[in-house]
């Protein structure tokens, strides 16, 4: 028997709980870029600098030209950033930067000061450029909100995945995209992360089933709630059905069994609750309105370190593939996807 509640998901917000503060779930059908890695069909008739209209079926977000998030600052928290299709441009005011995509998970820890800017290149000319990832806001406890930040990569390579039926692994399986499920784990993140402590049971998992196929999701303590996310479809567990789009939050004292009832695409996150005050605001996530203010008073003083690069919006040549850099000048590349 569990004891949870089901949360409606409307719109790109997956409302999480404890001990994440948001997940936003992107999904674009851009077209094909025009050379320079921004939408063929420019001109546009959009508010430039803030379109988040799904008229088009694809949105520039606060991107000008090529769609993204440029330079903005955060504090107190870190960004788990799963990019399922697409790529993503990563530059910091800490001198890290990078491309990835196509299944790669990025974790930053923002700590006591990060600028960073993601921007969305439409890499492909003579096709379209289909984009959808979903960013997670993760907690730190107030003894980690003040310490240096940290960027790293974990390559679609180095995360497993569980196939579920072995006769359809296509259709039936699950990936470990933080932490661990069952004898799979993921690469650990860095120490000043949240998720690198495994009594915190940091999970995050994506995966499909079939209809008929059970979703076995084993026991964690009371204060570790399991958040299953049903993007599409539909389950049955304790005679209930959950369907899509919800996020059913809950404990159990036992593995629980989940009865796939329409073919179902889902995600899973847990983590121990963090007992402590939460104030966000903004880009910053604190423990108390004047911390946040105080945030707000030392980026608009020192800008946490500046912008290195000459643009807000930077983006990487169309050829690179994936790669990363980080600020001691290492460098990470995996064969370009094709």
């Amino acid at each position: 028997m569990i004891k949870g509640k089901v949360y409606p998901v409307e719109g790109a917000r997956i409302p999480v709980q404890n001990p994440y503060i948001l997940a936003a779930h992107h999904l674009d059908a851009y077209p094909a870029g025009n050379g320079e890695m921004a939408p063929i069909e420019f001109p546009i008739d959009w508010e430039k600098g803030n379109d988040f209209s799904s008229t088009r079926g694809w949105k520039m977000y606060h991107g000008e030209y090529v769609p993204g998030f440029p330079a903005h600052p955060h504090r107190g928290f870190q960004t788990i950033t799963y990019a399922k299709t697409g790529y993503i441009d990563h530059f910091d005011s800490h001198g890290n930067y990078g491309r990835y995509g196509n299944g790669d998970v990025q974790w930053m820890v923002a700590g006591k000061g990060m600028q960073h800017a993601e921007m969305f290149p439409l890499v492909n000319t003579d096709q379209p450029n289909p984009f959808e990832i979903v960013q997670i806001w993760l907690n730190l406890p107030a003894k980690l909100k003040m310490v240096e930040g940290s960027y790293e990569m974990h390559w679609r390579e180095e995360l497993p995945t569980v196939v579920l039926d072995k006769e359809k692994p296509s259709e039936n399986y699950l990936k470990v995209l933080a932490g661990s499920y069952l004898d799979a784990s993921a690469p650990k993140p860095s120490e000043v992360s949240y998720g690198h402590d495994e009594n915190h049971y940091v999970n995050i998992w994506e995966g499909q089933l079939e209809q008929g196929k059970t979703l076995t999701i084993p026991q964690f303590p009371e204060e570790v709630p399991v958040q299953l996310f049903i993007r599409s479809g539909e389950v049955s567990v304790d005679g209930n059905k959950i369907t899509a789009p919800s996020l059913l939050v809950y404990t159990s004292d036992s593995d629980v069994d989940f009865t796939v009832t329409e073919a179902l695409d889902f995600m899973v996150f847990t983590g121990k609750t963090i007992d402590e005050e939460v104030f966000a605001y903004g880009p910053f996530v604190m423990t108390t309105r004047e911390e946040v203010v105080e945030a707000y008073n030392d980026f608009e003083r020192t800008e946490f370190g500046g912008w290195l690069w000459e643009s807000g919006a930077p983006i990487i040549p169309a050829d690179e593939g994936r790669f990363s850099v980080n600020n001691h000048g290492q460098e990470r590349r995996t064969p370009p996807t094709q």
